[in-house]
């Protein structure tokens, strides 16, 4: 490949790239990226480094913040990375509590899910989720403060690659309006392999074994969620896709808390 197609390849990786920063954050990279409906399913493979560089803001913002209280600098981690992505998990997780634990057949949860407004089950998953990650992230800080910096780190790209997990594995139950509608059943098998290099790698050189247990628990979580979804709505939405996103990012705290409590 001569010169020219180097950087035109090269351009192409980095349109799609923005395209995943596009989905899943609210950082205006619109004026640097030309949308294109086609990019969206080949973003796919970036999700797990979109998601690394959304906890690594995190973590960041953890140690600057350290001058305070540690419940106060873990509070602003988590302020930081709900800001960049808009809170966009953290809805999902919501509509996906009150749709599914809420709605007595597929297309009232499908209904339910897609009300803005939240109910008592979505209410409660979402301070649960909250809490547990403000005792979980503020425990890892009293153990290592760089221990809890790359576990946010690796949270976070395990977290979104759960979602390419379920886009690969799960048909899409509502083609017609949502964000995540638009990758269709398009995100392949092979995509999810290469995604999955990344979070691997980085889980092994951050963590070492730990990051390998975060990365176990991340496959359990999003197996388990894959079932759930599909025994309730025959499928993924993107309110699935947000909850098991937060769902695997809360289940690697408490695999290395639970590690760390284990040890003699």
């Amino acid at each position: 490949m001569n010169e020219v197609g180097l950087l035109t390849a090269a351009r192409r990786q980095m349109d799609i790239f923005l395209a995943a920063v596009m989905f899943l954050t609210r950082l205006p990279v619109g004026k640097l990226h030309q949308f294109r409906i086609e990019d969206l399913a080949s973003s796919a493979v970036y999700f797990p480094v979109v998601g690394a560089f959304v906890g690594l803001a995190g973590g960041l913002a953890l140690l600057t913040a350290l001058v305070l209280p540690s419940f106060m600098a873990v509070l602003i981690c988590m302020l930081v990375t709900i800001c960049l992505t808009g809170g966009l998990h953290e809805d999902g997780l919501a509509d996906s509590a009150d749709g599914l634990l809420g709605g007595q057949t597929l297309q009232h949860r499908l209904e339910i899910m897609k009300d803005s407004r939240i109910g008592a089950y979505g209410a409660l998953a979402l301070w649960f989720s909250l809490t547990a990650k403000l005792i979980l992230i503020q425990w890892l800080v009293e153990i290592n403060i760089v221990t809890a910096i790359k576990a946010v780190v690796i949270a976070h790209s395990l977290g979104r690659t759960a979602a390419v997990a379920l886009l690969a594995g799960l048909p899409y139950v509502r083609p017609e309006d949502s964000k995540s509608s638009r990758f269709g059943n398009r995100v392949t098998l092979v995509q999810f392999a290469i995604g999955l290099l990344f979070p691997v790698i980085l889980s092994l050189l951050l963590l070492r074994l730990p990051g390998l247990v975060c990365l176990g628990t991340a496959i359990v979580v999003t197996l388990a969620c894959g079932f759930y979804f599909r025994k309730k709505i025959a499928g993924i939405t993107g309110d699935c896709l947000g909850a098991t996103n937060q769902l695997v990012e809360l289940g690697a705290y408490i695999a290395l808390v639970m590690l760390h409590l284990a040890r003699p």
